[in-house]
């Protein structure tokens, strides 16, 4: 016993011998290792993932497909040049309001095309020679008149009989249609010469075919106009419609008189619409991407017309068509939903942690499908999961509204 106490006060001794040789700067060391070594087990330590969370709820779902559209004026009238001639400058500006039957624009008789040396000539020849048969004619015509009176005289003294005097009547008749029918040569041939006693002054017209607005003028400053030139464009902003061009295979699943909304037209409300005509025809499209595409013109119209805000022809919007609609339905977020094999999940939060659930889904949207089986009203899912999620990881959710359909 006496042994054994010996050798524990020789070893309190030498412990104690050990902290007053330690220096001040060791235990700082010491203190600093097993701070960093606390540190690295705290941030090695598993914590729970912070996750947005949303609540299965009941409310309205549908399909709908969109696409880029553009608007245009139902009737759009070309406005041309009904003869050609010179147009005058047009006063009008796009945006004017006009009338129907309202002249729009004045052409005037342009001047006759100059002639070379040759047809010159033969022009001032070709005027000659209707001048001497004019001449000649009016001579005949003279002559005529003057039978005509003397066998007038000689058959009222009874020394004519009645078949001289028609016969010298039919000479004065045919004699004045002659003058006229050279007289007309004359005129055609100065026409043909270029001659400015030959050009009409007459200006020509040009009415507006409906009322409507002026959508934009395709000639205003004054030219020579041909026959048929477009001039411009009249409307009625009051009938626009929109045209989109969906893929054939999406176009197949619409109906006329689906409901449909206008949106990115500039305001924040989408503007409501129905379908009024799917094409039967199909053209190819070459994508951004190079591929090509088959596309169904689709047209809508809007279902409140005089309501609509002041959508000009051309516009650029996107056309959403409802395929289906259903209400009262239990739904998922569609960014709630990730894949599991062939089939769908979702992430469960129950008690702080993720469970992979299996569930049915039917159809819908990109903000909510149906769901068939697998979660009740009221059970939390997580917003898109990530592949850092695995099942019955810990989580700390942070709820959030649900997405909402602009309407």
């Amino acid at each position: 016993m006496q042994s054994l106490s010996r050798m524990s006060n020789a070893g309190w001794q030498r412990a104690r011998e050990f902290v007053t040789g330690v220096s001040l700067a060791h235990w700082l060391w010491l203190g600093a290792g097993a701070t960093l070594a606390l540190l690295l087990l705290w941030l090695m330590w598993p914590r729970a993932l912070a996750v947005e969370a949303a609540t299965i709820d009941r409310g309205s779902v549908q399909h709908d497909i969109v696409d880029e559209g553009r608007t245009r004026i139902h009737d759009v009238f070309v406005v041309a040049a009904p003869v050609s001639g010179e147009l005058q400058r047009i006063e009008l500006e796009p945006g004017d309001a006009v009338a129907r039957g309202q002249v729009v624009a004045t052409i005037m008789p342009a001047d006759p095309a100059l002639l070379d040396a040759r047809l010159a000539a033969e022009a001032s020849a070709a005027v000659a020679s209707a001048q001497a048969a004019t001449a000649g004619a009016e001579a005949d015509y003279a002559l005529a008149q003057r039978d005509q009176q003397r066998a007038t005289t000689v058959h009222s003294q009874g020394f004519a009989s009645q078949a001289a005097l028609d016969a010298s009547e039919a000479r004065v008749r045919a004699a004045r249609a002659a003058v006229a029918a050279r007289r007309a040569d004359l005129q055609r041939a100065r026409a043909s010469a270029g001659s400015p006693s030959a050009r009409a002054h007459a200006p020509t017209p040009v009415r507006s075919p409906a009322a409507g607005r002026v959508l934009r003028l395709l000639q205003q400053s004054e030219t020579i106009a041909p026959a048929g030139a477009p001039l411009m464009e009249i409307g009625d902003p009051r009938q626009i419609e929109v045209v989109a061009e969906f893929l054939s295979q999406d176009a197949v699943l619409m109906r006329e008189g689906a409901p449909a909304f206008i949106e990115n037209w500039g305001g924040a409300e989408p503007i409501p619409a129905r379908v009024f005509r799917i094409e039967p025809f199909a053209h190819t499209k070459i994508s951004a991407l190079g591929v090509e595409e088959q596309r169904v013109n689709v047209v809508v119209r809007l279902q409140h017309p005089e309501r609509a805000p002041p959508l000009g022809h051309g516009f650029r919007v996107d056309v959403r068509i409802v395929l289906w609609r259903a209400d009262n339905l239990l739904r998922v977020p569609t960014d709630a939903l990730v894949r599991n094999g062939a089939d769908w999940a979702v992430f469960r939060i129950i008690d702080g942690r993720a469970r992979l659930t299996p569930v049915a889904i039917g159809n819908g949207d990109s903000n909510y499908r149906a769901l068939r089986s697998g979660l009740r009203a009221g059970d939390q899912v997580v917003l898109f999961p990530g592949d850092s999620l695995a099942d019955n990881a810990r989580v700390r959710a942070s709820s959030r509204s649900p997405p909402t359909r602009q309407r």
